[in-house]
């Protein structure tokens, strides 16, 4: 028990690092476009890292967990153009949504949902093309030959990955977004098209491989 702690703990400092750096920026391109590109509270922009982060987290998990399981690292095993693929499909949906909300009062509240259900998608998407630091973590998993010790492995750098983006973008950008819309009030249609455009931009590089996030 002793050592899965001390694991779980190093797999947690990993996860910090990696949050605070190359993993926080990578953010910017579709989190921070799409928060920006709203009109909402710092409560809601908060909620909305949440839910991209959960789904980061959600993928990590599942794949040091699967590691675990197989008793193997799985990157080797990854085609990482399919997880690109993927991650591309859900940044281009999520620049459908952010273009098309508002446009019907009545279904602005849909919308919203439909919006928060793809960060939730886009965050693991991007979980599933494995960085270094993940990499090492599912060979630890792997090491373990079990899926409940990769799937604790996988949380904790999970769980630590997460808590710098979650404060950046979900109280900082939530208080520091809310004066930038105030400034651009009367223009959120333009702001949110804008946003669309940036994502399926994007979305198209990752998909055709001219970007990596």
């Amino acid at each position: 028990m002793e050592v899965l702690f001390s694991a779980m703990l190093t797999t947690f400092i990993i996860g910090l690092s990696f949050g605070a750096g190359a993993c926080m920026f990578t953010c910017i391109p579709t989190l921070g476009v799409m928060l920006l590109a709203q009109d909402i509270g710092a409560r809601e922009t908060s909620l909305q890292t949440l839910r991209f982060n959960l789904g980061r987290m959600a993928a990590y998990a599942l794949l040091a967990a699967v590691s675990g399981l197989v008793g193997a690292s799985l990157v080797g095993l990854l085609d990482m153009s399919h997880a690109n693929y993927i991650f591309a499909a859900m940044l281009l949906g999520s620049a459908v949504l952010l273009w098309r909300k508002g446009r019907v009062a009545g279904c602005a509240s849909h919308k919203q949902k439909q919006i928060r259900a793809g960060l939730f998608g886009i965050g693991f998407a991007m979980g599933l093309r494995p960085c270094a630091p993940l990499a090492g973590v599912m060979a630890a998993s792997a090491a373990t030959g079990s899926a409940a010790y990769g799937l604790l492995l996988g949380l904790s750098f999970g769980a630590g990955a997460i808590v710098i983006p979650q404060l950046v973008f979900g109280y900082g950008l939530g208080r520091a977004g809310g004066e930038i819309r105030s400034q651009l009030r009367g223009r959120q249609q333009q702001l949110a098209r804008i946003g669309a455009s940036v994502l399926a931009f994007v979305g198209v590089g990752v998909g055709m491989g001219w970007i990596s996030l």
